[in-house]
C-alpha cells in the first residue's frame, strides 16, 4: 500500500487538500473515455430516431459531440451528469486501488465508497452545470451562508460569481476523502476547480451553527488556489473544502468525474444512491469486487423504490 506520503498527509488536513499529479497513466483512463463516448452514441441515436436533434454528430469527438448533442436537445445533459450512468469502467476507477490506498490512510481500513459519484460534463456557457462556492458534503442539513465575498470571480454570474459561500455546519464530522478526476486537461479557461485552502477548518461555534446570519470572518484572509491539472491527475479533498469552478469558456466539454469515500464502520449517506463496501479487513466477505455485483446492489435499490411506495 502506498498512499500519501507524510507531507502530503499533512497538508490535506492543514489546507484540505492535495493535487496528485500523474497519479494515473493517461492511457489509463483511456477505457473510462471509450465507455462514455459509447454511451454519448446510444444517447445520439436514441434522440435523433425521436427526431429531438438534427444529426447524430458522429464526426464529433469525446469533447464536444455531447455538447452538440445538448445543443439541440437540452435535456440530454440529464442522461449523462451525476450518478445516471454506470459501467464497467466507471467502477474500476470508483474501486482503483490508488484511491483505496489513500483513503485507507485517512479513514481506517474499513473503506465504502459512496454512491454519490458524480459525472461532470460541464458545456460551455451552460448555467446549469454552473456551481457557487460550496463543499461536498451531504446537503440535507440547513446552510449557514458566512461570507459574502466574490474571490475573483464573475460578479454577473448569478450561480457561479462565488457571492455566498455556504457550509453545512451540522454535517457529520467523520472524514469523507473526495477525489475530483479531470477526463480533459483542465485550466481556468475550460472550469477547472478553485478552491480554498485552509477554509475546511473554520466552523461557527457549536451554539450559533443554527443561527442564519452567522458570519466566520477567519475565511476573508483565505486566498483561493486556481488548480489546472492534466489527465492522469487527480485533486483530493476535504469534504469541508471550499470549492468551485468557474464557467466554461472554451469550445468543447470540460469532463470529469468525482468520487466519495467514507469509513465503512460509519452510516451510509445516502440509501436512494447506494455505494459499496470498496475494501475491508474485518467484513472481506462483503467487498465488492467487480461492476456485476456493484450493479446488482443498484438495480436492487432501484426495483424497492419503484414497487415499495416508500420515498427515500
Amino acid at each position: 500500500m502506498s498512499g500519501l506520503t507524510s507531507e502530503q498527509k499533512q497538508q490535506y488536513d492543514e489546507l484540505g487538500y492535495v493535487h496528485l499529479r500523474g497519479l494515473f497513466d493517461a492511457g489509463e483512463l483511456q477505457p473510462l473515455i471509450n465507455e462514455l463516448d459509447t454511451e454519448i452514441d446510444r444517447i445520439a441515436r436514441a434522440y435523433h430516431a425521436d427526431g429531438l436533434t438534427e444529426s447524430l454528430y458522429a464526426d464529433e469527438g469525446f469533447e464536444t459531440r455531447f455538447m452538440r448533442i445538448v445543443e439541440d436537445a437540452e435535456q440530454a445533459y440529464r442522461e449523462m451528469v451525476d450518478s445516471k450512468f454506470l459501467g464497467p469502467e466507471v467502477f474500476r476507477l470508483l474501486s482503483h486501488p490508488a484511491f483505496l490506498d489513500i483513503v485507507e490512510g485517512i479513514v481506517g481500513h474499513e473503506v465504502h465508497c459512496q454512491g454519490r459519484h458524480r459525472l461532470r460534463p460541464k458545456l460551455p456557457n451552460f448555467g446549469i452545470a454552473d456551481f457557487r462556492w460550496h463543499e461536498d458534503t451531504d446537503f440535507a442539513a440547513k446552510r449557514v451562508t458566512y461570507v459574502q465575498q466574490q474571490y475573483g470571480l464573475d460578479r454577473e454570474a448569478a450561480k457561479a460569481g462565488g457571492r455566498f459561500l455556504s457550509r453545512i455546519v451540522a454535517a457529520p464530522k467523520m472524514p469523507e476523502p473526495n477525489f475530483w478526476v479531470p477526463l480533459v486537461p483542465v485550466d481556468e479557461q475550460n472550469g477547472c476547480l478553485h478552491v480554498l485552502p485552509g477554509g475546511h477548518l473554520h466552523t461557527p461555534p457549536y451554539e450559533e451553527q443554527w443561527e442564519p446570519n452567522t458570519y466566520v470572518s477567519e475565511l476573508e484572509d483565505l486566498v483561493p488556489l486556481v488548480v489546472p491539472m492534466e489527465v492522469g491527475d487527480a485533486l483530493l479533498m476535504h469534504q469541508h473544502v471550499p470549492h468551485v469552478s468557474p464557467p466554461n469558456r472554451t469550445n468543447a466539454v470540460r469532463w470529469s468525474i468525482d468520487i466519495r469515500f467514507q469509513d465503512g464502520r460509519r452510516p451510509v449517506k445516502s440509501v436512494r444512491e447506494p455505494g459499496f463496501l470498496a475494501r475491508s479487513v474485518e467484513r472481506p466477505e462483503d467487498v465488492v469486487t467487480d461492476y456485476e455485483g456493484y450493479k446488482a446492489i443498484r438495480d436492487a435499490v432501484a426495483e424497492f423504490r419503484a414497487t415499495s411506495g416508500i420515498r427515500f
